[in-house]
């Protein structure tokens, strides 16, 4: 029985994150069992993976589920559905290791699919952001994660906090971690840094530049473009033909001793210290200002001013730079497709143990990474092989009906379903429309103060302006020589 259970697989999602894989994370993780048990650890892994794929059912129904096309034969040999007690202890004896060594294997391997999107100015377009996603309601998953809190106390569910890497162009993920609920995204991004590498443009939100996050990020050898904020004090140093101008960044701790020094001087009645010379980064400073017309006649426009190691105007245009900063939205889009498409709207975990809700969390990931790989190798085999123009939830729904079906020659049942994905595009530009976070509620009784009659969805039109700095704040060009050497300034590339 236990052979026989070991041979159950996933249907389409076995193809890729095959058994063998599976048996060799259990090994170096010292979870594969010694002899075959009634419920296998491969079956156990498999499992997992079908109560993130059918997150609404029970872990009954998933286990039939999976057991469908040998159901019989295993009745034969007197099998009886195993009760929901064995199914948790089978999660609680597999544990979280094997999942998360099993998601970086997978980062591994990956089809190449370059495309218009998923590069800019040559090189990959990635971008990391966070996320909080919502756990069992328990004691267990409070203490160790967490929760939100309002004026009360604590509300809500208990909550971790995920930052990943993705890819702009296919939104595979490259890297992910995760923390309790407090945790800083800053803090988490810093465990991505091993995963950047030259040859990558990291785009971010305002919510990450701080020098010294830029500063690891950078000696990494990835090219970076970030938002910041635009209170930050950056002192023109040398305009740009484009209307970009070139400024340092200053070391926080550099900028606090100078302070110091100077309130030692004026308590003391002595002149104030000679200024510092800049030694930080050297960096390209973008400002622009986007203008949004929808079809309404709405009128809406928002400053953004990014900072970048992209130094030649020629190689990177400043107008080229700010829309591809809109790219980064890329990420977003990725976690709608888990939070939402993948594991439900509105829907918490299901492990009540923090160690199963780890294991979980990286089950979700492998899941998506198993989805968006078969995106793209459809992707491959149509004549645009731009893996955005293929929908997520039609590849997750032909997922969920293989393992139904359990197909006999899964790899011509793969290569059906490339070609089938392939042929079903959606429509091609999707940026040119304006879908306000809203969703639609049962009528009240009461009118609501924030109730519109505009249509959710309108088709926009974007104006990009560059805005270049007056010339009279203009100081001299930054020099190298007064370059901080832990932080190395980024060279122009060449054309």
């Amino acid at each position: 029985m236990g052979r026989l259970l070991t041979g159950v697989g996933g249907g389409v999602l076995a193809q890729q994150v095959p058994p063998g894989l599976v048996d060799e994370v259990l090994e170096a993780t010292g979870r594969s069992q010694r002899r075959f048990r009634v419920l296998p650890s491969r079956l156990g892994v498999y499992f997992v993976f079908g109560l993130c794929l059918f997150s609404d059912l029970s872990y009954g129904s998933v286990i039939a589920t999976l057991v469908a096309g040998c159901r019989n034969r295993l009745e034969a040999v007197g099998w009886r559905p195993p009760s929901s007690t064995a199914l948790t202890k089978m999660r609680r004896r597999l544990g979280a290791a094997p999942f998360e060594l099993l998601f970086r294997r997978l980062s591994g391997s990956w089809p190449s699919v370059s495309t218009a999107g998923s590069h800019a100015f040559g090189l990959l377009l990635v971008a990391w952001d966070g996320t909080s996603l919502d756990l069992a309601d328990s004691d267990a998953n409070a203490e160790a994660f967490g929760r939100p809190s309002c004026k009360k106390g604590d509300a809500g569910y208990p909550q971790s906090r995920a930052v990943v890497l993705m890819t702009c162009g296919s939104r595979r993920i490259i890297d992910a971690v995760f923390g309790i609920y407090r945790s800083s995204e800053r803090a988490l991004a810093e465990r991505l840094l091993p995963a950047l590498k030259d040859g990558m443009l990291l785009v971010a939100d305002r919510g990450y530049p701080s020098y010294r996050l830029w500063c690891a990020a950078r000696a990494t050898g990835a090219d970076l473009l970030w938002r910041v904020a635009a209170d930050r004090h950056l002192p023109v140093q040398q305009v740009l033909p484009d209307g970009s101008y070139l400024t340092r960044l200053t070391d926080p701790a550099d900028s606090h001793r100078q302070a110091n020094k100077r309130a030692r001087r004026r308590k003391a009645g002595q002149a104030p210290p000679a200024p510092l010379a800049p030694r930080g980064p050297v960096v390209r400073v973008v400002e622009a200002v986007i203008t949004v017309r929808t079809g309404d006649g709405t009128v809406r426009t928002g400053h953004y001013r990014l900072i970048t190691t992209l130094l030649d105007p020629q190689f990177a245009p400043a107008r080229e730079l700010a829309a591809t900063y809109a790219r980064r939205w890329a990420v977003e889009t990725g976690f709608r497709e888990i939070k939402t498409f993948l594991r439900g709207s509105h829907r918490a975990l299901r492990a009540t143990d923090p160690e199963v809700a780890r294991q979980e969390l990286w089950a979700y990931l492998i899941v998506y990474q198993a989805i968006r790989l078969i995106i793209c190798r459809a992707a491959l085999r149509g004549d645009s092989p731009e893996p955005s123009r293929i929908s997520f939830t039609a590849a997750r729904d032909a997922v969920r009906h293989s393992i139904t079906t359990m197909p006999r020659d899964t790899e011509a049942h793969c290569e059906q379903l490339y070609q089938d994905l392939s042929r079903c595009l959606v429509t091609k530009h999707v940026t040119c429309r304006t879908c306000p976070r809203m969703a639609k509620r049962p009528l009240f009784h009461f009118p609501s103060r924030q109730a519109s009659s505009t249509p959710a969805s309108q088709n926009v039109t974007y104006d990009l302006t560059i805005t270049t700095p007056e010339a009279a704040n203009t100081q001299a060009p930054p020099q190298a020589e007064h370059q901080d050497p832990p932080c190395p300034a980024a060279e122009p590339r060449a054309a």
